[in-house]
């Protein structure tokens, strides 16, 4: 697994690593300088977006901020770019 970073203009550091085969993500770890309310709420995302593709991570992220989470720092489209960031470069 290799760490893939992305720092927007204006937000926060976002560091993630995760295997990704047959188009699948899987082992995904999600970290940086953002917060996240409730903290322990990145787990859960993480856990939902295992077993996804790229194709879903939109609205699996659309769907787990629908539970009242809230990202202080970065986008949920920030979010995204870096996942489409690191399947690129793999």
């Amino acid at each position: 697994m290799k760490i893939f970073e992305y720092k927007p203009i204006g937000g926060k550091l976002i560091s993630i690593s995760f295997n990704y085969s047959n188009s699948i993500f899987s082992e995904v770890k999600i970290y940086g300088d953002f917060f996240i309310f409730p903290e322990e709420a990145i787990e859960i995302l993480e856990k939902s977006i295992e077993g996804k593709s790229y194709s879903e991570l939109s609205d699996t992220i659309d769907n787990f901020l629908s539970l009242g989470v809230r990202f202080y720092g970065i986008t949920k489209q920030d979010l995204i770019e870096v996942f489409r960031g690191a399947i690129n470069e793999k």
